[in-house]
């Protein structure tokens, strides 16, 4: 997919779900609760979201640590804001990582260790939030019990869970079997002549991609207690901080929400987001938090709420991320990025580029 046709579809999507979100969902005292909204807590939720930020970044540079790199604060930082912006016009979000690889190169990080990093923290991330899953039914079961569509997302999220750690454990102690069942899977789908696929380029490539991932999965468990705590607990503490965000926003409108509550369905419905194929999850994110809302809070206050979260966490990040990909990196070498990584996956020939 190219850049511009990102952007476009993001863009799209995130316009027209939210309008139609708004559209069923608003009445009168919505829009007179907004025009009362309390500043003092909307700027509470804003000095929220910086924090998450801020942990993010922080976890950025504790795994460099771990892999032998000094990142900088300010490079973490920017490197949140370049992945927000590149996920946000990307399939499954996946266009953060070669712009935090490529900006890694930049300053000094050689490329091997920038993948590392981009794949320690999203392992991190998904393993964090996977625990979020099976607690939203045991300590919130009534926002279940009659929505069809609540049930639908906790049963696809237990269905990645369950994939995503069945792949990490069984490619980690059986990396030859995994490499035997990822080629024999390439050259089946090689066959079909469905994809322009060059099959033994891309078995050499999935297995670099394999044995790569299997040393990083080694220097997670080498680092030490202490310092894997440390990321889980960065990690944690910065979903924390953005699910803050939404309670935040209900008590700025005087609206009544349980923060526990809150909390557990949103690392929920994160988790699902991760999954989803949609450019920065655009549309889904926008409909799906109207789903979630809406058992938390009255129906007329979802859509707003929904729409005001995204804001506040998603797309002032993705803002500053446009400016700082522009400054640092340039938009037609991120043009070039992009598409170069669209090229390897329909290819599974990927060579290094910066």
């Amino acid at each position: 997919m190219s850049l511009k046709r990102g952007i476009l579809y993001f863009i799209g999507l995130t316009i027209c779900v939210g309008a139609l979100a708004l559209y069923y969902t608003s009445d009168e005292e919505t829009w007179r609760l907004f025009a009362s909204a309390k500043m003092s807590l909307l700027s509470l939720a804003l000095i929220f979201s910086t924090a998450a930020w801020i942990f993010d970044a922080l976890r950025i540079q504790a795994i460099a640590a771990i892999i032998g790199e000094n990142v900088s604060l300010k490079l973490a930082l920017s490197l949140v804001f370049l992945n927000a912006f590149g996920s946000a016009v990307t399939p499954f979000q996946s266009g953060g990582g070669p712009l935090v690889i490529y900006a890694l190169h930049s300053n000094g990080v050689p490329v091997g260790k920038g993948v590392a990093l981009t794949i320690v923290r999203t392992i991190i991330t998904v393993l964090v939030l996977s625990v979020f899953v099976p607690l939203s039914m045991l300590l919130v079961p009534e926002a279940f019990i009659d929505s069809l569509t609540m049930k639908g997302m906790f049963l696809y999220a237990v269905v990645f869970v369950i994939l995503f750690c069945a792949v990490i454990v069984i490619s980690v102690a059986k990396s030859d079997s995994f490499k035997h069942i990822a080629k024999v899977a390439t050259i089946r789908i090689g066959k079909l002549n469905v994809f322009n696929l060059r099959v033994f380029s891309a078995v050499r490539f999935l297995n670099r991609q394999i044995d790569l991932y299997v040393h990083n999965m080694q220097l997670l468990t080498k680092s030490g207690f202490l310092r894997l705590s440390l990321v889980c607990l960065l990690t944690l503490l910065y979903i924390v901080f953005t699910a803050s965000v939404f309670p935040l926003l209900a008590y700025a409108l005087g609206v009544s929400v349980s923060f526990m509550k809150a909390t557990i369905l949103q690392g929920l419905f994160f988790f699902v987001l991760y999954f989803i194929p949609t450019p920065g999850a655009s549309g889904v994110a926008e409909g799906g938090g109207v789903v979630v809302y809406k058992t938390l809070v009255p129906l007329n206050m979802a859509g707003l709420l929904s729409l005001g979260w995204r804001f506040f966490t998603h797309y002032l990040a993705i803002a500053i991320g446009v400016a700082v990909a522009i400054r640092t990196i340039g938009m037609n070498i991120i043009t070039k990025i992009l598409e170069r990584k669209s090229e390897n996956e329909s290819t599974g020939n990927q060579e290094d580029s910066f």
